[in-house]
Protein backbone atom coordinates (compact mmCIF):
# COMPACT_ATOMS: atom_id res chain seq x y z
CA UNK A 1 0.00 0.00 0.00
CA UNK A 2 0.98 3.62 -0.47
CA UNK A 3 -0.12 6.78 1.28
CA UNK A 4 0.42 10.10 -0.45
CA UNK A 5 0.49 13.48 1.30
CA UNK A 6 -0.35 16.86 -0.13
CA UNK A 7 0.91 19.69 2.10
CA UNK A 8 -0.47 23.18 2.64
CA UNK A 9 2.02 25.52 4.26
CA UNK A 10 1.14 28.50 6.45
CA UNK A 11 3.33 31.61 6.35
CA UNK A 12 3.03 31.76 10.14
CA UNK A 13 4.20 28.16 10.52
CA UNK A 14 7.44 26.22 10.30
CA UNK A 15 9.71 26.86 7.30
CA UNK A 16 9.04 24.47 4.39
CA UNK A 17 12.50 22.86 4.54
CA UNK A 18 11.98 22.08 8.24
CA UNK A 19 8.71 20.35 7.39
CA UNK A 20 10.33 18.44 4.53
CA UNK A 21 13.16 17.22 6.76
CA UNK A 22 10.66 16.25 9.46
CA UNK A 23 8.64 14.13 7.04
CA UNK A 24 11.76 12.47 5.66
CA UNK A 25 12.84 11.62 9.22
CA UNK A 26 9.64 9.61 9.77
CA UNK A 27 9.97 7.67 6.51
CA UNK A 28 8.20 9.73 3.83
CA UNK A 29 9.88 10.30 0.47
CA UNK A 30 9.41 13.44 -1.63
CA UNK A 31 7.66 12.99 -4.98
CA UNK A 32 6.95 15.31 -7.90
CA UNK A 33 3.43 15.61 -9.26
CA UNK A 34 0.01 15.82 -7.64
CA UNK A 35 1.38 14.97 -4.19
CA UNK A 36 4.35 16.08 -2.14
CA UNK A 37 5.34 12.87 -0.30
CA UNK A 38 4.70 9.13 -0.33
CA UNK A 39 5.30 6.23 2.03
CA UNK A 40 4.95 2.51 1.25
CA UNK A 41 3.96 -0.20 3.72
CA UNK A 42 2.48 -3.69 3.88
CA UNK A 43 -0.29 -3.86 6.48
CA UNK A 44 -3.21 -1.88 7.92
CA UNK A 45 -1.45 -1.96 11.30
CA UNK A 46 1.47 -0.07 9.79
CA UNK A 47 -1.00 2.49 8.42
CA UNK A 48 -2.15 3.36 11.95
CA UNK A 49 1.45 3.67 13.14
CA UNK A 50 2.38 5.88 10.19
CA UNK A 51 -0.58 8.21 10.76
CA UNK A 52 0.33 8.58 14.41
CA UNK A 53 3.96 9.39 13.55
CA UNK A 54 2.84 11.86 10.88
CA UNK A 55 0.42 13.64 13.18
CA UNK A 56 2.95 13.89 16.01
CA UNK A 57 5.72 15.06 13.66
CA UNK A 58 3.61 17.90 12.24
CA UNK A 59 2.04 18.99 15.52
CA UNK A 60 2.70 22.68 16.15
CA UNK A 61 4.16 23.33 12.70
CA UNK A 62 0.95 24.91 11.34
CA UNK A 63 0.92 22.68 8.29
CA UNK A 64 -2.32 21.30 6.88
CA UNK A 65 -2.34 18.13 4.81
CA UNK A 66 -4.53 15.69 2.94
CA UNK A 67 -3.92 11.97 2.56
CA UNK A 68 -4.67 9.59 -0.29
CA UNK A 69 -4.09 5.87 0.18
CA UNK A 70 -3.88 3.23 -2.55
CA UNK A 71 -3.59 -0.54 -2.40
Amino acid sequence: MKTYIKLYFNSEGAPPMEVINTLKSVGFQPVVGNYDFVIEYESPQEYAEILTKLHNALRGKRVSYTLTTTA
